[in-house]
């Protein structure tokens, strides 16, 4: 594109939308490549409301009139999940960048939909799995393929939330009604397991358990009792492509939480990525490492440190904060629109890991081992 700075709109950039203010907004407005020119919400009032707080020009209800406009080039899709095939369609249609929060949609055959949709729009796509944009996350994926770990034998997480466990809120009470798809397989495991296989590779078969714990769910601030129906345990055991054997479990509901521990096992040597917080996406991380000494002797866990260079957003932002991996993420994706390249994770990703995500379930609900084709 001929201009150097890409005016954005974010659908879903209201002032209440307490993702989109926390991390897209505070984001785009520390780029000096990207001018937060519109936002987007439901409601004229929060619109307006909200473009005023965060200093952008125009406030829109109607998505599509923002898509239009011709000052925004890019646009960001921060709504919940059951609404963003439509609202990506409007901005697809309208031949504009646009950059999606995971999951890209309800279910596999949309977000093939919506891959269709953007092979003839002549446009760059993005899909917010923005741990792949974390300093640690990167380093850790450099240091196995420079052999830190040697071979590697094994991986195994654990991803612990109380959420998506025996309550909710009027706001997430849709992540515990599994047809909506705002359950845990979708961001809690789709995050995570993008996250693993970024840094490990595919899997080459695999087998999965789920179960429902809890059958109900309180919403805490209304004092209703629903029914739950999503699963709130998720067990995936396999093979990867390397021959590593790996092992994920994800829970929801845990009152006494231990966040994300990564261990990877290798014939030489030991990394473990630990999050204090139950998103792998967020941070903050810890990564301690130890290799075996010259005489094959093991050595002791020590905390390593992550080279300046994997930082690429200004220091003005650090990294224990939320908006971290999602500045880095649009750095990298306004790189992409201004000199067209293809490095963030793009719809076609997104569409490779919800076929992932059907492939587990799969597994689950036959009580067969998939073998998967890549």
């Amino acid at each position: 594109m001929a201009n150097t700075i890409i005016g954005v709109g974010v659908i879903g950039g209201s002032i209440n939308n307490g993702w989109a203010k926390d991390t897209h907004i505070p984001a785009i407005n520390l780029l000096p490549e990207l001018n937060l020119l519109a936002v987007g919400t439901s409601r004229i009032e929060s619109a307006e409301k909200s473009a005023r707080e965060f200093k952008a020009a125009h406030a829109f209800v109607n998505s599509s009139e923002l898509a239009q406009h011709p000052d925004v080039d890019m646009v960001v899709v921060s709504v919940k999940v059951m609404n963003h095939f439509e609202e990506v369609k409007k901005v697809i249609h309208a031949g504009k960048h646009v950059y999606c929060e995971w999951p890209l949609a309800s279910n596999t055959r949309e977000g093939i939909d919506l891959l269709r949709l953007t092979e003839s729009a002549n446009i760059h796509t993005a899909i917010g799995l923005q741990a792949r944009q974390a300093p640690e996350i990167n380093y850790v994926k450099n240091l196995i393929e420079e052999g830190y770990v040697g071979r590697v034998l094994s991986a195994n997480m654990r991803v612990n939330t109380n959420l998506m466990g025996n309550w909710s809120t009027s706001k997430s009470k849709y992540t515990v009604d599994n047809s909506l798809r705002g359950n845990l397989l979708a961001i809690f495991g789709g995050h995570s397991l993008d996250t693993f296989i970024y840094m490990l590779g595919d899997f080459k078969e695999l087998s999965a358990t789920v179960q429902n714990q809890f059958k109900h769910s309180k919403v805490i601030d209304t004092g209703e009792t629903i029914e739950k129906t999503s699963v709130d345990q998720i067990v995936v055991n396999g093979v990867l492509l390397n021959g590593a054997i790996a092992s994920i479990h994800f829970q929801g509901g845990v009152t006494h939480q231990l966040g994300v521990v990564l261990e990877i096992f290798g014939d030489k040597g030991v990394l473990v990525l630990s999050v204090e917080g139950s998103s792998i996406q967020r941070g903050p991380y810890k990564l301690l490492g130890a290799r075996v000494n010259a005489e094959n002797e093991s050595c002791d866990l020590k905390e390593l440190g992550v080279p300046d260079e994997y930082q690429w957003v200004p220091t003005t932002i650090s990294k224990n904060e939320s908006s971290f991996n999602v500045a880095q993420a649009h750095r990298k994706f306004a790189k992409d629109i201004l000199e067209d390249t293809y490095e963030m994770p793009s719809f076609a990703d997104a569409v490779k890991l919800h076929q992932l995500l059907d492939t587990i379930e799969e597994a689950a609900d036959s009580g067969k081992r998939q073998y998967l084709t890549i």
